[in-house]
């Protein structure tokens, strides 16, 4: 699986691609042919592309849980879980910015409990709290939910609500962080750099909607590498996004700084994609040098959603007409 991960020069082929169809051409000679053919083959319309982008993804996430050793399934399944949940947010987030099921259809990792078909019919109903009791019904998720929809109902915030759902599934993960610490601890630093992300993002985007962090506090998430208290030093410390963000020393987000400092729109997608990286730069490190193990499926997982990540950034930067310099500098693949 780590062999048919696109390496450096071939990514370096597809961020130089001339045109989209030649993009597709490079991928269909590699393991996401079978998901090119089954959204038209060389002819896929371009928004058709993201579709089978996701379905690539799918289908590596359920062979990870198969694969993955019978005494640390559970581990595994509790981490692919963000897939499952991602899904229900990314449906609860569309509701609250009154987009339809057809908007975010191409994002939807059709994975799990929460798949397409889930999703398109929880997104039937009329309210977010419909829509979470639904997801709740027959669902191992339904505590975790159900702590998102208590701060929703008592506020009415998308953003709140889903930072609540984050909190609820990383203490849950808790448990399985500290058994990944006996087993391999630089795997559960890789986890924990993620949830430390959730934090950091969360943090810039209650920055700029100008919350205090006694606001925001309790949604925090306590299991990263950074301290819930580190981030409130940072947060108060700051007057803006910028500073907010310079005070950050864990991860080199200096480029992501400069980007969004440079770009009229001020889109905090810089932020992400640099934190992203910096995950994707331990997993690479920790994959090349285990044995089989866990700790290497684990690495697999996080560089497999970085890949598909940075092709969607690709593809669409090229759709929406941003420069190859724009995307070069948001982008780091270095999969010998």
């Amino acid at each position: 699986m780590e062999s048919q991960l696109i390496d450096n020069k071939t990514m370096q082929e597809v961020m130089n691609a001339k045109d989209i169809s030649t993009i597709l051409s490079i991928l269909f000679q590699r393991e996401f042919k079978k998901d090119i053919e089954e959204f038209g083959g060389l002819e896929i319309k371009h928004e058709l592309i993201d579709f089978a982008l996701s379905k690539n993804l799918a289908r590596s996430v359920s062979k990870l849980v198969q694969i993955s050793p019978t005494t640390e399934r559970k581990w595994m399944r509790a981490i692919v879980g963000k897939w499952d949940l991602y899904n229900a947010k990314l449906a609860i987030e569309a509701r609250g910015n009154k987009l339809g099921y057809e908007r975010i259809a191409s994002q939807i990792i059709d994975y799990g409990i929460y798949n397409a078909v889930a999703i398109k019919e929880v997104m039937r109903e009329e309210s977010i709290e419909g829509m979470l009791a639904k997801l709740m019904i027959n669902s191992p998720y339904a505590d975790i939910l159900r702590d998102g929809a208590e701060v929703y109902k008592k506020g009415h915030n998308v953003l709140l609500a889903i930072a609540e759902i984050d909190k609820s599934y990383y203490k849950m993960l808790g448990s399985t962080i500290m058994g990944l610490r006996v087993v391999q601890n630089e795997a559960a630093r890789v986890v924990k750099m993620e949830i430390d992300m959730k934090n950091i993002l969360f943090a810039i985007k209650a920055k700029r909607s100008g919350f205090k962090f006694q606001e925001i506090g309790a949604s925090m998430i306590s299991s990263g590498n950074i301290s819930v208290s580190e981030i409130e030093q940072m947060y108060n410390g700051s007057k803006d996004i910028e500073s907010f963000v310079s005070q950050i020393k864990a991860y080199d987000l200096k480029t992501a700084l400069d980007v969004y400092k440079n770009n009229k729109a001020k889109q905090l997608l810089t932020f992400e994609i640099g934190l992203k990286n910096a995950i994707f730069e331990r997993s690479t490190k920790l994959l090349n040098h285990s044995i089989l193990s866990f700790g290497a499926i684990l690495a697999y997982a996080y560089m497999k959603e970085i890949e598909i990540y940075t092709l969607r950034i690709i593809i669409n930067g090229r759709l929406y007409g941003l420069s190859r310099e724009e995307m070069q500098r948001l982008i780091v693949w270095k999969n010998e």
